[in-house]
């Protein structure tokens, strides 16, 4: 008993640090490109900003690609150990959202604006709710987190090439949760890819039906977002938005 209550100790302290260490690395992350945003919008800086965001986008990109080779060299060697607070994926990740920032910010500052304020919070968000909930919960947050991003693409842009384009993509993320959980069920709430593991539900007797009528309402939301333009697809989003707090008061509630 005493060693069960020194590793659940042990576990907790873990996941505080490794949320910390997110949370932290996503302000630093916040806080540099706020400067360089507002040095694209100074006539005088602005050649030195895009000097800057050409650099950010050459380190992040050989970062990320350096510690995705060694999060797969641990992988295949056995070396890989998930609870580092700093391992290969966890840098790879760091380094793919700096990667995507860049690129974004060197396409348009200004759309980096609005979208970076949303997204990289709530990347950070997202690992909270992985590392303190069960997975079921995080895939289903996952999922809608991206669908309601493309809600918001439809209802913000004025291309109707992109607003289809993240019709297709929300419609997309939901067949391909779909069928994770359906090949998760028939492996014990886990799916491989290599040496890699995945839990993709912890409780045993989920409803993998359920999930699944989840993620098909929520392709319809974004279908109906598209078809109905605005203000409705605003509508569709809150419909997104509100799923998730019924599935976070859910969750929360068996926590305690």
């Amino acid at each position: 008993m005493k060693r069960e209550h020194i590793k659940k100790n042990e576990n907790e302290d873990f996941v505080a640090a490794r949320v910390m260490a997110v949370f932290t690395g996503a302000i630093v992350m916040l806080w540099g490109l706020t400067y360089l945003w507002r040095a694209y919008d100074v006539a005088g800086t602005f050649f030195a900003a895009l000097k800057i965001n050409n650099i950010l986008i050459g380190v992040s990109g050989f970062g990320l690609l350096a510690s995705v080779i060694w999060a797969v060299a641990d992988i295949r060697s056995g070396r890989f150990n998930k609870e580092k607070v700093f391992n290969g994926v966890m840098i790879a990740v760091f380094f793919a959202v700096l990667l995507a920032s860049a690129l974004l910010t060197r396409y348009s500052y200004n759309v980096a604006k609005r979208v970076l304020y949303v997204t990289i919070p709530g990347c950070a968000i997202l690992h909270l709710i992985y590392s303190s909930y069960q997975r079921e919960f995080f895939f289903c947050c996952l999922n809608q987190f991206v669908v309601g991003c493309c809600i918001w693409v439809m209802a913000r842009t004025y291309s109707a090439d992109m607003a289809l384009g993240a019709t297709v993509a929300a419609v997309a993320v939901c067949v391909l949760s779909s069928a994770l959980f359906l090949a998760a069920g028939r492996r014990g709430g886990q799916v491989s890819f290599g040496g890699f593991k995945c839990r993709v539900y912890d409780e045993k007797n989920i409803s993998v039906k359920a999930f699944c009528l989840l993620y098909l309402l929520t392709a319809l939301l974004a279908v109906a977002a598209y078809l109905l333009g605005v203000p409705y697809a605003y509508y569709m989003l809150y419909g997104v938005i509100a799923l998730v707090v019924a599935a976070a008061i859910y969750y929360t509630v068996r926590l305690i």
